[in-house]
This record gives structure tokens, sequence and C-alpha cells, in this order.
């Protein structure tokens, strides 16, 4: 986790070393300073979010774009004392209360599934997926499948592209095809936003395996979707 309480303040850690103590399970936390990576607290025990995953300066400058007061959030069941953090929280309590998911590793269908079932029965949840090639062809790929000029279909003021998946395996665009959660793809300096089931659907008919339909957004188009201030985009 990057944020923790110390004190009266929530923070990132400052010194190799401090000390503090986690206000979602009580347990010890140590301040860790990596050389090439991203200051953060270290539970002792291991974290009390088991879909916790390393994360880095992606992760951070997109939660630098909210308060601190919604970054990092515990959210519990209260049936079942499962306990989560959502990345972002924003207007919690309200209608529009919406949890932003930074997803930079790769994630199964069925971690997705659980996500999102979890976060969505009371809020609004996005998923912003960075596509990068540190580790894979993904960012190549992504990048040979844009097509923004053949195929283009207005939808609700909005410009969708349709094109095809140009990558030899179809599997990770039709994994985000099939999210129930809002999908938005962070490539580089551009933010795109996947066509859900509902709104490929009036996109002049069912999109094929392997065809999906993006939407080009700015970063303040994308903040302010998340922030509930542009909900056609949502």
């Amino acid at each position: 986790m990057l944020y923790a309480w110390v004190g009266d303040q929530k923070r990132a850690p400052i010194a190799k070393g401090e000390h503090t103590t986690c206000r979602d399970c009580g347990g010890p936390l140590t301040a860790v300073m990596p050389v090439e990576n991203t200051p953060h607290w270290r539970h002792k025990a291991g974290d009390c979010d088991p879909w916790s995953e390393p994360e880095g300066p992606w992760h951070l400058g997109w939660k630098e774009f909210f308060d601190m007061s919604c970054r990092e959030i515990a959210l519990r069941d209260p049936m079942t004392g499962e306990l989560h953090r959502a990345d972002v929280l924003v207007g919690s309590g309200t209608q529009m209360a919406t949890v932003l998911e930074l997803q930079h590793s790769s994630i199964s269908e069925e971690e997705r599934n659980a996500r999102e079932a979890f976060y969505r029965r009371e809020h609004r949840m996005f998923w912003l997926v960075h596509i990068h090639s540190e580790s894979s062809f993904l960012g190549t790929y992504f990048g040979m499948s844009l097509d923004f000029k053949s195929r283009v279909v207005n939808l609700d003021g909005k410009e969708f592209a349709i094109m095809r998946w140009m990558g030899p395996n179809k599997q990770f665009i039709e994994k985000w095809k099939r999210a129930t959660a809002h999908v938005f793809f962070s490539a580089g300096p551009y933010i795109f936003y996947l066509a859900g089931p509902g709104a490929a659907s009036r996109l002049g008919g069912p999109l094929k395996r392997g065809e999906f339909a993006l939407c080009a957004l700015t970063r303040d188009e994308f903040v302010r979707a998340v922030r509930g201030e542009d909900i056609r985009s949502a």
C-alpha cells in the first residue's frame, strides 16, 4: 500500500524503517524505500487485502489526480467481513460513488469477476487498464489494432471506432469486453473507453470475436468521468 495513517496524517513513507499501524486490520506496517521503485508500506504478516499487488509510478501518478481522502479506501462486506481496498473511491455515500481500480499487471477473468461483484454492490466501478510492453507484446498488438478511420459510429454524442484485435491471441480483448464494469485503457498519454456489452449492441449489431470499439478521451475527461462530472462517458 502506498499510503498509511501516521498519527493524524495519511501519507506515503518518507524514511526507511518508519513504523505505523494499518487502520484496516490493526497490523504493523513498515516503510519500504526501494532504490528503483515507489516507496510503500509493507504489512509484517502479509497484506490484509488479498487483491493487493505491487504498485509503481504508474499507480502513484493516477492516484495523485484525486484527493488523499479518496485514495486506498478500505471497503468491508458487512455480512462476510471480506475486506478490500479500492485504489480510488470518489463520492462515497452518494449515488455517484465510484470505485476506480488501476490494473497494471495481468488479471484472470475469475479475479476480475470477483472484484466487480464486490465493488459494484454499492458503487459504480471503472477499470483503468495499463497497456504497456514491459514484459510482453501487449502494447505492440494494441497499437497495431488502433483504427479510428474505417468504421466510426456516433453513440450518444461520442464517436466510437470499431476495429479488430491484431494480436495472435484474442483472449485479452475478449476478457475485457465481457466486463460488467466500465473499462478504460491507458496507453501512453492516451485514454480509450471500451464499449461494453450494452454499448456494443447499439453500434450496428453485436461485435464479432476479436472486434472491439473504442472512444478516445483526454486525461481530464476521464478524471471528470470518475468524479461523476461527465456521466456520458460512463
